[in-house]
């Protein structure tokens, strides 16, 4: 049974201006206690925050149009230790759940989910601190049971949050320049961390990473 009455107050932050809406008319018409603003960027949330500390909830898009949230997560925790933080993305959830869980994340969540699994998800962080969905759940089981048996089989859970946004900046085709531009690295810091992913994943250039990500269901390339 879900309650109605709770009055929390909810941040959405999503570069999309219909999912903003969406998620806003969902959460206040499922649960009309509730305080709920949005904003489209890391830099709006950022000042957003400074304005208004004390939000329960961050309903946080990984990828925004002024860089990824990824970074800032451990400045968040850092700063609003009491504001949980549910990532809705879509992002693929087998690479980046545990992930985001262990960096303090308070849940994981697909684009993908119904309405239902969305009020669910949000009312499970208010009241337990913590979501996971019935597909992550069965995922960690299945891993846990090959990692007994065979070790890691997955390559890319190896790889750290740093390394695998350098990743995700290589497979769009962007160089070490670029990249070192983006995540406001030096060049030297991004070749260490392409030589490192390259690395762990036992690949020599970038169609040996391209072909190795559509082999486990990275992410389309």
């Amino acid at each position: 049974m879900l309650h109605t009455d709770r009055r929390a107050r909810i941040l959405v932050v999503d570069d999309h201006v219909i999912i903003r809406r969406g998620l806003r008319n969902l959460v206040t018409s499922r649960l009309p206690s509730s305080k709920v603003s949005d904003v489209s960027s890391l830099n709006s949330l950022l000042h957003f925050l400074e304005a208004h500390p004390d939000q329960d909830l961050l309903l946080l898009d990984l990828q925004l149009g002024d860089g990824n949230a990824l970074d800032h997560i451990q400045e968040l925790r850092s700063k609003y230790p009491r504001m949980r933080i549910l990532i809705y993305t879509m992002t693929q959830e087998r690479i980046y759940c545990d992930r985001v869980l262990s960096m303090g994340c308070a849940g994981f969540l697909s684009k993908e989910a119904s309405e239902e699994e969305v009020i669910r998800a949000i009312v499970a962080v208010l009241d337990h601190g913590e979501y996971m969905s019935a597909t992550s759940e069965m995922r960690r089981i299945e891993q846990s049971n090959d990692t007994e048996l065979n070790g890691p089989t997955n390559p890319f859970d190896r790889l750290s949050a740093r390394e695998l946004r350098v990743l995700d900046e290589l497979l769009d085709g962007n160089g070490v320049t670029v990249i070192a531009e983006r995540l406001g690295l030096g060049l030297s810091t991004v070749a260490t961390y392409k030589a490192r992913l390259f690395d762990k994943l036992g690949i020599d250039n970038l169609m040996e990473l391209q072909a190795k990500a559509r082999a486990h269901g990275y992410r389309s390339t």
